[in-house]
């Protein structure tokens, strides 16, 4: 015991976990930048993977092996040939003001540059109230399942 004394002992430290709205703000963040790539891709002409780790049979021997996948798109172009963008939350659109839900962007070029608003007012804490309210949402519908 005498080795014990010496030492600086203390209580078991819980993991640090994020909340659900961290969880959710981050991955909005993630998910964005993904979409902006995306987008400067496009106007590039370019096409946009992501690397995932995959697991893949070989010879009878499951590997992981990096694989490329395409994002699923944010935005689309409309009847009138504009290209709009819908943020989303938990896969479900969140509405940017009473009711609407899609940013009309117009032309392909000003795309990047309207992720990056986006991103900024993310970052600036002007979706924090949405993305709570989606957070909420989501775990309301948990519970009645």
């Amino acid at each position: 015991m005498p080795f014990l004394k010496n030492l600086n002992i203390a209580a078991e430290e819980a993991p640090n976990q994020q909340s659900p709205f961290d969880k959710a703000k981050s991955s909005l963040l993630s998910n964005l930048t993904h979409q902006l790539a995306s987008a400067k891709a496009m106007v590039a002409g370019e096409a946009y993977f992501v690397t995932k780790m995959q697991t893949v049979e070989e010879n009878g021997v499951n590997v992981r092996k990096p694989v490329k996948r395409p994002i699923r798109h944010w935005y689309w172009r409309d009847s009138t040939g504009a290209v709009r963008i819908a943020v989303r939350v938990s896969n479900k659109r969140i509405e940017l003001a009473k009711g609407m839900t899609d940013i009309v962007v117009g032309n392909d070029k000003e795309l990047p540059a309207v992720i990056k608003q986006v991103i900024d007012a993310v970052n600036a804490g002007e979706l924090d109230k949405v993305i709570e309210d989606a957070v909420k949402a989501r775990k309301t519908l948990k519970k009645a399942s």
